[in-house]
């Protein structure tokens, strides 16, 4: 076709038909005779996929290798945010397949469908894995406890947000707060004080579990309505509400 006739086809106004033709020749998906009239014609799609592959690649391997050279170190104990459940399911499986001796993780069914081949490889390297599970979900290799119930009264009392986390080494950390409109905050850090927070939070969730699981449900059940203490830590959490202090010996 000429100019006119690829303006008229592509609805591209003539005005800008002859500059459009220009860029596409230059990146190879256009040629053009050099009779009169000009005409131009396209190119074998399958030559160009090849140029463009083998272009994008080069682009890719520059920047690697420019990247490599970047210093890559974070300073100690920083806290960075992150705000896409993309990113924290990266930054989980990260924190798991970069652990050298130990994981402990509390998660939820939605989360774990993820990130569980992560965790099995981790327990067939060797690494100890401890994983307590807010769900139904199942692991192969890892020491899993069951939070089923733990989970469904964790969503009364946070109002549906579901909390996540995972610590590798007791030295880099991963917690996430899923909402229920599917947004997300979470952070990470290499701060030993974080882990060591959130290492504590795992274990007494499961020493609780199996604690209830000891007295059995209907005693605990008992305690907590009879007990103003228990009352005023487990009742859902409501924005603007005033808490009531806990009764103390004078």
């Amino acid at each position: 076709m000429n100019g006119h006739e690829v303006s008229k086809a592509s609805g591209i106004p003539p005005s800008k038909i002859y500059e459009t033709l220009q860029r596409l020749e230059a990146k190879g998906a256009v040629l053009k005779t050099r009779s009169e009239p000009v005409q131009y014609t396209a190119s074998p799609h399958t030559k160009l996929m090849s140029a463009l592959r083998q272009r994008f690649e080069t682009d890719l391997a520059t920047a690697e290798t420019g990247l490599s050279e970047l210093p890559t170190s974070r300073p100690n104990g920083l806290i960075w945010s992150l705000r896409t459940t993309e990113s924290v399911i990266s930054a989980f499986c990260d924190t798991i397949d970069n652990a050298t001796s130990e994981i402990h993780a509390a998660l939820w069914d939605a989360e774990l469908e993820h990130v569980a081949p992560s965790l099995e490889r981790a327990s067939r390297r060797g690494i100890q894995v401890h994983v307590a599970i807010y769900g139904k979900h199942t692991l192969d290799g890892p020491v899993c406890y069951d939070l089923t119930l733990c989970g469904e009264s964790a969503l009364k009392r946070l109002n549906g947000r579901r909390l996540s986390a995972i610590v590798a080494d007791q030295t880099k950390t991963v917690i996430a707060e899923f909402h229920t409109d599917n947004s997300v905050e979470a952070l990470t850090t290499d701060s030993p004080l974080m882990s060591l927070l959130t290492v504590e939070y795992i274990k007494g969730d499961v020493l609780g579990r199996l604690l209830i699981n000891q007295m059995g449900q209907d005693h605990f059940e008992h305690i907590r309505q009879t007990s103003p203490s228990m009352r005023t830590l487990l009742d859902p959490v409501t924005k603007g509400k005033t808490t009531p202090k806990a009764q103390t010996k004078q």
